[in-house]
């Protein structure tokens, strides 16, 4: 799975949510708890959203870049205001992936990221993101 994270310290993410066609699984707020551990404990708290952009699998990295590609083209210009809008101050493209590393293996792990979706995101100010997780690939 991959997903589009929008966060900020002064970010007033329902007035965003309010006059935008992007559509959140997730919101978030900096004043209440955020359940599990913290990506950066010293960082300080941010509201934002989350919206998918992948259903592809955890074994699926190419799918999960097709499908971010294709999802930067078509809000291409939402996510360039975005970037904008008062109190933004992260964008990131966060993709999933299984941890394919096993019995046997050196423990290293390459993933790789095609110059399409670099330059597709970079050109909107989208940082990139792999987040690792345990299990079969």
């Amino acid at each position: 799975m991959a997903v589009l994270r929008v966060s900020g310290r002064d970010f007033e993410v329902d007035a965003y949510l309010a006059q935008s066609r992007l559509v959140p699984y997730r919101v978030f707020y900096a004043d209440e708890p955020r359940p599990g551990p913290r990506r950066d404990p010293s960082a300080p708290a941010r509201s934002g959203f989350v919206v998918t952009v992948s259903r592809a699998e955890l074994h699926d990295l190419p799918g999960q870049v097709g499908d971010a590609c294709t999802f930067l083209e078509e809000y291409g210009d939402v996510l360039a205001a975005l970037g904008t809008w008062p109190g933004v101050e992260d964008l990131r493209l966060d993709f999933g992936v299984a941890l394919r590393s096993g019995p046997g293996d050196s423990g290293t792990q390459f993933d790789y990221f095609p110059p399409r979706l670099v330059r597709l995101a970079g050109a909107l100010g989208l940082g990139l993101e792999l987040s690792i997780y345990p299990g079969p690939g």
